[in-house]
């Protein structure tokens, strides 16, 4: 084969592995090494082969244009005690579950169906609502020992969550009006390995107890027709588990009245107290804010038990493109642990400030030779920082 069709089948690869960006905004993502055919191959050939592969994104759009995601498709399980193809089908289906069943949703006639669910499983025999990836318009689920599993959702108010013991797992959801995946209040759930892009308002709410939020993917969250904010995730309430989530990609730009884009949000106002919450082995990449934000402008967080962590946030990466990484204001008693801090426009990679008391910052690194702490005099009762890189 000549060097120059090699070269076109190497960019053909490399261009079909680029993710939608922003124009203009460089992605943070590690440099693909070119293959060896493409360096071989005459300068003119490649530019004209990436010319015409250029094409091949064409489905892209920068930040606020509509996504372009793809549905998910799986098989579905064995178990199913009823399979349905038809958006006709849905109420009585819903309507006739039982603890145990396994609905099946196959096909695409339900792109305008909204799925809603009042009927409860037990923790023994769970109800479960099953797709290959078909598109839905809004899932609501307002019961107990659910699962959820292998749908698209798009168009609608994305997928609500109220009760104990629902599962959300495989399942994407892109262009909503409201957020991906809310779960409030909630308890003993999980939310797990889901696709959140260009959704509205967060990715993924969590209020209630004992909720874990794993591996999910989130990117180009986006201001809901109402205003409001584009963030990653928000959280509220205790016993929370967030950990090998990925958010990318959520900007501030393009608005009349800008966002402020944050991968994990708390505060206090007009919320339950937050506390004991792990955050770890997260990665938040070219969003335009902070990593991390817990502001206590109400309450100081008060309604958390003294002397317990609100938050362990420890072995996260953060690359967001704000001036810090983590901004804690007026909320006590963080811990810090272990994490990289590697944002471009940082000026410090941790602000503690207006009385957040007791902080823990140990063993974190910070790029380019930047402050990792800054902290007020209001802040520093009860605070330890050391080893970290640099000081």
């Amino acid at each position: 084969m000549r060097a120059e069709a090699l070269a076109v089948a190497a960019v053909t690869v490399i261009v079909m592995d680029i993710p939608c960006r922003e124009p203009g905004r460089i992605p943070t993502s590690a440099p693909v090494t070119m293959p060896r055919a493409l360096r071989r191959a005459s300068g003119w050939s490649v530019l004209m082969s990436l010319v015409g592969l250029v094409g091949l994104l064409s489905g892209c759009t920068s930040a606020g244009g509509p996504s372009t995601a793809p549905q998910r498709h799986q098989s579905l399980p064995s178990t199913c005690s009823h399979t349905i193809t038809r958006s006709d089908e849905v109420p009585a289906a819903l309507e006739g579950l039982m603890p145990g069943d396994t609905l099946c949703f196959s096909g695409n006639d339900f792109t305008d169906t909204d799925l809603m669910l009042t009927r409860s499983g037990t923790a023994a025999a769970p109800i479960s609502l099953m797709s290959d990836g078909g598109t839905v318009h809004e899932v609501q689920i307002k019961a107990d020992h659910v699962i959820m599993e292998g749908f698209t959702v798009a168009g609608g108010g994305g997928v609500l969550l109220e009760g104990a013991g629902i599962t959300a797992r495989n399942n994407t959801v892109h262009d909503t009006t409201q957020g991906g995946i809310t779960c409030h209040p909630c308890t003993d759930s999980t939310i797990e390995s889901n696709t959140m892009r260009h959704v509205a308002t967060n990715g993924i709410e969590i209020t209630g107890e004992r909720i874990t939020v794993h591996a999910n993917t989130i990117s180009d969250t986006v201001v809901s027709g109402h205003g409001g904010d584009a963030d990653g995730m928000r959280f509220y309430g205790n016993g929370h588990r967030i950990t090998d989530n990925t958010i990318t990609d959520i900007s501030a730009e393009g608005y009349a009245s800008p966002p402020h884009p944050d991968c994990f949000q708390t505060l206090d106002s007009g919320k339950p107290a937050t506390f004991d919450v792990v955050i770890s082995g997260n990665t938040c990449r070219n969003v335009d804010a902070q990593c991390l934000i817990a502001t206590g402008d109400q309450h100081r967080n008060s309604g958390a038990p003294p002397g317990v962590p609100s938050i362990i946030f420890a072995q996260n990466m953060c690359a967001n493109n704000g001036a810090q990484a983590v901004n804690l204001r007026g909320w006590p008693n963080v811990q810090i642990l272990q994490n990289t801090f590697a944002g471009p426009n940082l000026t410090r990679a941790v602000l503690i400030a207006e009385g957040s008391t007791g902080a823990t910052v140990v063993g974190n690194t910070t790029t380019e030779d930047r402050p990792t702490v800054q902290i007020d005099g209001s802040s520093r009762s009860g605070s330890r920082v050391q080893d970290n890189r640099p000081d």
